[in-house]
């Protein structure tokens, strides 16, 4: 049976990967008291929007950056605080995800309260950015949302950074969204070049109003097969034709130059040629991924409406639609989708049901026949009759298009999955996909920021599940947690580890290497109520899965009591 899902109207609720939720009426929780902050922020951070500002170390030190240089776009200051540090440089091989300064091993973007911490694998430098201006409500979201891609298609990778309750100063300063564009360099990212783009750019479709949360979303991909990469960005509050909160995609072109801000493709579903009619609190462009669905050279769309149909069935709520790349550009033919009750029907388990799906979405061949499958972290979804216990799901690619016919979840229920399905433990809340162990098949890494360790409460885990010639599998994961071999510290209480997840090649050997954020990890130097610095796991792939892991501190990277890791910047 359903349980207490059947809502109407809606108030947005953020999760730690950005996943978008409805609670309204009697559904919806009271605002947290002060004790909750204290005794379990990570349980706040989760249910509430805009969830920076509940802890107050988020609220006003980003302006405070010393010595900050201030870079102004359209009435808004970025600040650009270079720290000078000691450096190797370093080469490798393999293909690259986010290499800003084109040394053959990706760099790290990870969000904290105080603004994205950029560290390099070469470059003698360390940036920290952030913006100056809050967004509504004092949210300090800039990098709440980070993509890397090559936009202008040289050897080195971009960053865009958005901030989707940034002001527009061209529209009454409406809370409204923006998206900061980094092109990559040999000495890293070229801060004083940066792009800003809102609703109120020149050529951009749309008018900024307050609430839209452009750039709440974003993915890099070449949609054309031109060598240069494209970027979603996703607006879910979106009003359409009178629908609030319907949501909307707006793609932009890569090029010589990097993002261009003509020929804009604009998307939603109230175009005949989108499946789905734009309805309020569809939440249309929530979740974002590009990737090689088919097996030509454009790279493929899919997009998440995880709110789609909420309340009209007992069976699942939520839409993914896939739109196919082409020379032409992103082609609006033949475009496909599954909602989550029919993915809930595929299934054909009594006590699995898919809410919100299409949330958290990737791309990757996880069964190495060529096609790449379509990856949904699905947190809110029920299994065993648990509330939000989580599964990792994935639709088969086919030169067809989405279907849920063969369709795999994998759960704690599933074999080979360590634990079992418990509430709240909110499996798969961040997801990242690529080959791990080397064998040419792509593999998941799913956060569980919500897990238990040895009856800790939150401390957090992840699972790394193994891509195989017959889909993925549970057999054979790996279970992460800190203190388990290979990786650093000790679980406790709130620590949320897994609350961000990311494969890159951070070793420069060919392979992927995993990142697992731990935001709420309180480390040396931090004071009791003063905010957590946070962690980032660095663990090194191979056959056997990942391992020998090493840790960075936001407090030793300049951002102290700020939560670093909250989020990382991915492909």
């Amino acid at each position: 049976m359903k349980h207490a899902r059947t809502l109407s109207g809606a108030l947005v609720v953020v999760a730690a990967a950005g996943t978008l939720f409805a609670m309204t009426g009697a559904d919806a929780a009271p605002q947290p008291t002060g004790a909750e902050l204290a005794a379990e922020p990570w349980k706040v951070l989760h249910r509430w929007p805009g969830a920076a500002p509940l802890r107050k170390p988020a609220m006003a030190r980003a302006a405070d950056l010393t010595g900050a240089d201030k870079i102004v776009r359209d009435g808004i200051t970025l600040l650009h605080a270079s720290t000078p540090v000691t450096a190797t440089p370093v080469t490798g091989k393999g293909a690259t995800r986010s290499d800003y300064d084109g040394d053959g091993r990706d760099d790290i973007a990870a969000f904290s309260d105080s603004g994205v911490v950029v560290t390099y694998s070469s470059a003698p430098r360390r940036d920290q950015l952030a913006t100056e201006l809050y967004g509504a409500s004092g949210c300090s979201c800039f990098g709440w949302n980070m993509t890397a891609g090559n936009f202008n298609g040289d050897r080195y990778d971009d960053l865009a950074i958005s901030d989707y309750n940034e002001a527009d100063t061209r529209q009454q300063g409406r809370y409204a969204g923006a998206v900061w564009i980094f092109s990559g360099g040999p000495a890293g990212l070229q801060v004083d070049a940066v792009k800003h783009i809102n609703q109120s750019t020149a050529n951009v479709p749309g008018t900024s109003v307050e609430g839209d949360w452009f750039g709440m979303s974003l993915a890099a991909g070449d949609v054309t097969g031109d060598g240069k990469d494209d970027l979603a960005v996703g607006i879910p509050l979106k009003t359409i034709g009178g629908r609030k909160e319907a949501g909307a995609v707006a793609l932009f072109r890569g090029s010589a130059g990097g993002v261009l801000t003509s020929s804009v493709l604009w998307i939603d579903q109230s175009n005949t040629r989108v499946p789905g009619v734009a309805e309020t609190s569809d939440h249309f462009g929530a979740s974002l991924a590009i990737g090689a669905i088919n097996k030509d050279k454009a790279l493929d769309l899919v997009v998440g409406a995880p709110q789609e149909n909420e309340g009209d069935s007992a069976f699942g709520s939520g839409l993914i639609t896939q739109f196919w790349g082409s020379t032409a550009g992103l082609s609006l033919n033949k475009v496909t989708s599954v909602s989550g009750q029919s993915a809930t029907s595929a299934v054909n388990k009594d006590d699995v049901f898919l809410w919100y799906f299409g949330g958290n979405l990737a791309i990757g061949d996880t069964n190495g026949d060529g096609y790449g499958e379509v990856v949904e972290g699905a947190s809110g979804a029920e299994v065993d009759y648990d509330l939000n216990p989580g599964a990792v799901v994935t639709l088969p690619g086919r030169s067809t298009g989405l279907s849920a016919k063969g369709i795999i979840l994998l759960s704690k229920d599933s074999a080979g999955v360590p634990g079992s399905t418990t509430n709240d433990d909110w499996f798969a809340d961040s997801i990242a996909v690529g080959d791990v162990t080397g064998d040419g098949i792509s593999d998941v890494l799913a956060g569980v920021p919500g897990g238990e360790v040895a009856k800790i409460t939150d401390a957090g885990t992840a699972v790394l599940l193994r891509g195989s010639r017959a889909g993925l599998t549970g057999v054979g994961s790996q279970l992460l947690y800190q203190s388990t071999a290979g990786v650093p510290d000790s679980p406790e209480r709130s620590d949320a580890f897994g609350s961000s997840v990311a494969l890159l090649n951070l070793n420069g050997a060919g392979g992927l290497d995993a990142l697992i954020g731990t935001p709420e990890e309180t480390v040396a130097g931090d004071l009791p109520n003063s905010g957590s610095s946070g962690t980032v796991t660095r663990l090194i792939g191979g056959s056997k899965g990942l391992g020998s892991g090493t840790l960075l501190n936001g407090r030793l990277l300049g951002v102290p009591s700020a939560r670093y890791g909250f989020h990382l910047a991915k492909p």
